[in-house]
C-alpha cells in the first residue's frame, strides 16, 4: 500500500536586511565599560566608599595587589593594612583574604600578595574578630607551634581531625599541610592540660581513634611518658583504652621500655584506685569490729607495694553490698552470689603469670592464687554466678591472713615471681617468739579453711 502527500508550500524567504535596526544601532553612543584597578579600589577605601567596591573589584585587587606592590613599595604595606580593616566590616571580603592567606601559608606565595600575608594581624588583633574560628585558625598557623596552636583549638572546639576538617571546608582550605600533620602534637597538648575533664579525655580518645598506628604509636609513648601517673588513676577510661590496645597486642612491642613500663603503672594505679575505694566503702558502710577493720586496712596497705603489677581488677559484692552502692560507679563489680558462706566481699586481681583472689571477711579470709591461663582467666574474669564456694572449689594455692601475714605473704608471692614495686620496703623481721605465736593461730586455721574447702567441692560436686 502507498500513499501519496500533497508537498507543503513554502512562503518564499524575504531578502530584505534590518535597515531601521541597522540605523539605530549606528546612532546610539560608544559604552566603555570600565576594568578594575587597584588604583580605583584603594582610592575607594581612602575616601570611605569601600562600600560601593563591587565583588569582581575586590577580586581582581587581590590578584593584581603584587604587581601593583611592585610598583609602589613605599605604599605596599599601608595600603594592605587599609585592605585588612575594610575586612573587619566586610564578611565577604575576609572569607576572600582568609581563603587565599590560608593557601599562602600552605606553600602557595603567588595566591596573595606578600604586603597582604605580611598585614594579616591586623585582623587578627581586631577585637571580637580575633575571636572567629577561621581568623583564630590561620592565628595559629603562623604562630611559632602551629601543630600545637591547632591541636588546642581542636580540645576547645571538642573536635578530632576529620571533624575539624570537615568544620572549616566552607572557610578555609582544608587540605593545606598544617591541618594534616597538626594530630602529632595531640597528646602534647593533653599532656599540657592542668587537670582534664571528661570531654577533653573523650576527645583525646578520639583523636587516638582516627590515627594512623605509626603516630598513634609515637602519640601514646608521648602520652604515657609525660603524662603524670598520679593523675592517670583519675581517668579509667583512658587507661582501659590503653591497655585494650596496647598491652596484649603487637603495639605492645612497639612501645619504649619507659612507656611500657608506665603502662603497667597506670593500670596498676587504676586498679588499686578501685580495690582501695572498695576497702574504704567496707570500713565506712559496713559494720565491722575494731579488728576486722584493721585486718582490711592491712591489706589495702600491703597490696599498695604491689600495683605496678595489676593488669585487670574484678569485685564480687554480696547483694548488701551491692544494694549500697547504687548511686556508685559499678565498673568492674558483679554480684557475688550466695551459697550459705560467711558473708564476704571478693577481689580478684592479674598479674602476668597468676590470678590473685582476696576474700575480705568471714570464716577462712584466704588469699587463693590461680595460674593465669586460659580456663582460670575466663573463669575468674568473665563467668556469671561465681560464689565462695566455687572460687574454693577451683582450688590454687591459698595463703592466710593470721598474724605476721604479710611478712611470709611477701616471701610466698616473692617465690611465686609476684614482685612488689621498685622502692618498696619490706617489713622488719618478726622474733622467734612472735613466730612461735603465728604458728598456733596458723595451725587453728589450717583445720578451718581445710573444712571450708571440703564444703565447697561436696557444694560443687
Amino acid at each position: 500500500m502507498s500513499f501519496d502527500f500533497p508537498k507543503p508550500s513554502l512562503p518564499a524567504v524575504s531578502k530584505s536586511t534590518p535597515e531601521k535596526l541597522v540605523k539605530l544601532a549606528n546612532q546610539q553612543p560608544d559604552q566603555k565599560i570600565p576594568l578594575p584597578t587597584v588604583d580605583r579600589v584603594l582610592e575607594a577605601i581612602k575616601q570611605n566608599r569601600d562600600n560601593q567596591v563591587t565583588e569582581l573589584e575586590w577580586i581582581y585587587c587581590i590578584h593584581a595587589k603584587e604587581e601593583w606592590d611592585k610598583k609602589n613599595p613605599h605604599c605596599s604595606l599601608e595600603t594592605s593594612v587599609s585592605i585588612w580593616k575594610v575586612a573587619t566590616n566586610h564578611e565577604w571580603l575576609r572569607h576572600q583574604l582568609l581563603w587565599y592567606f590560608a593557601l599562602y601559608c600552605g606553600g602557595e606565595k603567588d595566591k596573595l600578595a606578600n604586603s597582604l600575608a605580611n598585614s594579616f594581624n591586623v585582623l587578627a588583633d581586631s577585637p571580637l574578630i580575633s575571636l572567629i574560628l577561621p581568623v583564630k585558625i590561620m592565628r595559629a598557623v603562623i604562630s611559632d607551634n602551629s601543630g600545637l596552636k591547632l591541636a588546642e583549638i581542636c580540645c576547645e572546639e571538642n573536635l578530632n581531625q576529620k571533624e575539624f576538617s570537615n568544620s572549616i571546608k566552607n572557610d578555609l582550605p582544608n587540605w593545606i599541610p598544617q591541618f594534616n600533620q597538626f594530630t602529632e602534637y595531640i597528646t602534647q597538648h593533653f599532656c599540657e592540660i592542668t587537670s582534664p575533664n571528661q570531654q577533653q579525655v573523650n576527645w583525646l580518645l578520639r583523636c587516638l581513634n582516627e590515627m594512623s598506628r605509626e603516630i598513634q604509636i609515637n602519640a601514646v609513648n608521648h602520652l604515657l611518658i609525660n603524662f603524670p601517673k598520679e593523675f592517670a588513676s583519675n581517668y579509667p577510661q583512658l587507661v582501659e583504652w590503653l591497655r585494650d590496645h596496647y598491652l596484649n597486642n603487637d603495639k605492645w612491642n612497639q612501645l619504649s621500655d619507659e612507656a611500657q613500663n608506665k603502662l603497667r603503672e597506670w593500670i596498676g594505679a587504676v586498679n588499686y584506685a578501685d580495690f582501695q575505694n572498695l576497702v574504704n566503702f567496707i570500713l565506712n558502710i559496713i559494720g565491722l569490729k575494731d579488728w576486722e577493720k584493721n585486718q582490711l586496712r592491712r591489706r589495702r596497705d600491703f597490696w599498695a607495694d604491689y600495683t605496678n603489677g595489676f593488669q585487670q581488677l574484678r569485685i564480687l559484692l554480696p547483694q548488701s553490698s551491692l544494694n549500697a552502692i547504687t548511686n556508685k560507679d559499678r565498673t568492674n563489680i558483679d554480684l557475688l552470689e550466695d551459697d550459705g558462706s560467711d558473708t564476704t566481699e571478693v577481689c580478684i586481681f592479674k598479674f602476668d603469670e597468676w590470678i590473685v583472689v582476696e576474700f575480705f571477711r568471714g570464716r577462712g579470709s584466704e588469699m587463693r592464687l590461680f595460674p593465669n591461663n586460659i580456663r582460670n582467666n575466663q573463669m575468674l574474669f568473665y563467668k556469671s554466678g561465681l560464689s565462695v564456694k566455687r572460687i574454693r572449689a577451683l582450688g590454687g594455692y591459698r595463703h592466710d591472713h593470721k598474724y605476721l601475714w604479710q611478712v611470709e605473704c611477701r616471701k610466698w608471692l616473692q617465690k611465686k615471681g609476684i614482685h612488689p614495686n621498685p622502692g618498696s620496703l619490706p617489713g622488719g623481721q618478726p622474733t622467734p617468739d612472735k613466730y612461735r605465736q603465728r604458728q598456733n593461730k596458723l595451725e587453728q586455721w589450717n583445720d578451718e579453711i581445710r573444712n571450708l574447702e571440703r564444703e565447697a567441692r561436696d557444694y560443687c560436686e
